[in-house]
């Protein structure tokens, strides 16, 4: 499978930081297209929250650069990744609560993690970002770790739950909460798809069935074409009155002739 990828990141509106951190990582190895893709979104209204995201991106860059090729070694590749996911997590939210202690503030993030390994794809989240597969339409591959996403009204095609704000609030974030517990999922990659991974203030004001006119697969061609497509729907987004920070991240997956 071949991938191509494009990413993109826009402070709020009304933001004095952009809290969004994201991470987007294509490359080969043992004969193997690989692609990292994170989005970290600094919980709103804490202080430092740019500080937690941008420390779990790294630690993710970190994990895919040195322990990747000793997790796809081994028997049960998904088992070993899940397991040092979990730790790195686990490590994360321990290190961002201590700190947070120690300088008496407060702070967390979100993540929102997908590795896509030859035909398979791999997912870590925790928060509200979310990540959707868009061929026909757009799937949600993601549940929102909010009241809203428990009561099962977190997928409506415009990310709210009608006009109640506390729907939305976090049940858990890394730092932020008591504990942690990330949900894994993984599935097969489809050929021609489109996955998108979106920080919620990306997908608050956007329907759907907009997201497919948008990015379509058939016309996310090259990154150039997929870059400027998410600078159009981060424009859009803005025109609409969205003050929280923007992020996306575009992956198209392309069999190759020979496989």
């Amino acid at each position: 499978m071949r991938y191509i990828s494009a990413a993109q990141t826009q402070k709020g509106i009304r933001k004095q930081m952009n809290q969004d951190s994201i991470l987007l990582i294509n490359q080969r190895f043992c004969g193997r297209e690989s692609v990292l893709a994170v989005i970290c979104d600094g919980i709103g209204g804490l202080a430092d929250g740019e500080v937690a995201s941008r420390e779990v991106v790294r630690l993710f860059e970190k994990w895919f650069l040195e322990k990747r090729e000793a997790a796809w070694d081994c028997d049960d590749f998904e088992d070993e990744l899940y397991d040092s996911w979990e730790a790195l997590l686990q490590s994360a939210h321990h290190q961002i609560s201590s700190y947070r202690s120690g300088r008496g503030s407060r702070m967390g993030t979100t993540a929102t993690v997908m590795l896509l390994m030859e035909k398979e794809y791999y997912i870590a989240h925790v928060g509200d970002g979310r990540i959707y597969e868009i061929m026909d339409e757009a799937v949600p591959l993601t549940r929102d770790q909010t009241i809203a996403g428990l009561a099962g009204t977190g997928g409506s095609p415009t990310g709210e739950a009608a006009d109640d704000k506390a729907s939305g609030i976090l049940l858990q974030g890394i730092g932020a909460s008591e504990k942690i517990r990330p949900v894994y999922t993984s599935g097969c990659v489809k050929d021609q798809a489109v996955y998108l991974l979106c920080s919620d203030g990306f997908r608050h004001r956007v329907e759907r069935s907009e997201l497919v006119e948008w990015f379509s697969p058939g016309n996310m061609t090259d990154e150039k074409v997929m870059t400027d497509r998410l600078s159009f729907a981060i424009k859009q987004v803005e025109s609409r009155g969205e003050k929280d920070d923007i992020s996306g991240i575009l992956i198209r997956a392309q069999q190759e002739r020979n496989e």
